[in-house]
């Protein structure tokens, strides 16, 4: 009888903490601490980045950054599962693991972002005077990830320097909108991998890197310019993964796929780089660092900010 009872309260006891998570999971209780009102943030993105293609005569930028000592850098960042783009921009941009956004395509045919949206959804719930963008060259991510959650965000097609171009207009003239979170990817790195090869040995693939490295440096260029004026930005740099030979699919059991890079730069913070970065650690950085605070959102994560 004495077992029978301790099995039923252990079992009341589980019910009732699975209830109190559901509740918590579906507060809208979200706040900005008013401290770090003010923060801005940039994160670019770089489709198909093999992480041993970040050499210094490849992308100088991209590689002097990562030796900077107020940079946390990993080129060994975890992707998804799944190594290609649909689930890994998904979980990049929502904080949470396939099991949860359920997007296994690159069509996003089906999905469960409507609950667990793109992190533009928590800033705008927070405070609906920060300016939220997004540019990018896949139009899948603004047609289908951010899906109406940016107060800026064109679905037209873009090539990479229009991404550039568009990106340094923002960001320098402050047209057609002045940016708080910039959200910012170049995808044709992606494309040369897949008609010649992911390969620091493949000319078109290094090309295309040392191009891009050069459109980053342009934009960085502006942040630190900014900086020095006074602003506070966060820079993230992140892709979605790596590669091998013409493909990606398939194969995260391959370290050339499976590992790629993740930056995240500040002149005053401290980076905890005893943790190792995953896709899902984008998000909860991004609302720390701004200070914005969701019960919702922190129960449903499976991310961890990476600011001590």
């Amino acid at each position: 009888m004495r077992a029978s009872a301790n099995i039923f309260l252990l079992c009341l006891l589980l019910l009732m903490e699975s209830c109190n998570k559901q509740d918590t999971c579906e507060q809208s209780d979200i706040f900005i601490d008013g401290n770090k009102r003010g923060r801005k943030v940039l994160i670019i993105g770089i489709d198909g980045f093999r992480s041993d293609a970040m050499q210094q005569h490849i992308s100088p930028f991209l590689y002097n950054l990562s030796q900077l000592s107020d940079t946390y850098y990993n080129d060994a960042h975890q992707v998804e599962k799944l190594t290609f783009s649909g689930p890994n921009w998904t979980s990049i941009l929502t904080g949470v693991h396939i099991q949860k956004h359920q997007v296994g395509t690159n069509e996003l045919g089906y999905h469960k972002l409507h609950e667990y949206p793109h992190f533009f959804n928590y800033i705008e719930l927070a405070d609906s005077r920060l300016n939220t963008v997004s540019l990018s060259s896949w139009t899948i991510i603004n047609e289908r990830i951010v899906s109406g959650n940016a107060d800026y965000a064109k679905t037209y097609k873009y090539a990479d320097e229009d991404v550039y171009l568009a990106a340094l207009q923002i960001l320098r003239e402050q047209i057609p909108i002045v940016p708080d979170v910039m959200f910012v990817s170049f995808h044709e790195l992606d494309g040369a991998g897949h008609d010649y090869g992911f390969s620091a040995n493949q000319p078109e693939y290094v090309n295309t890197l040392s191009r891009i490295d050069a459109y980053i440096n342009d934009v960085v260029s502006v942040i630190e310019a900014k900086r020095q004026a006074g602003e506070d930005w966060l820079l993230i740099v992140v892709s979605d993964h790596g590669g091998d030979n013409k493909s990606h699919k398939g194969g995260y059991g391959n370290v050339n796929i499976r590992n790629t890079i993740f930056y995240a730069n500040h002149p005053m913070l401290t980076f905890n780089h005893s943790h190792r970065s995953a896709q899902v650690d984008v998000v909860p950085t991004v609302l720390d660092y701004l200070g914005i605070v969701s019960l919702g959102f922190n129960c449903k994560t499976d991310g961890v900010s990476l600011i001590k």
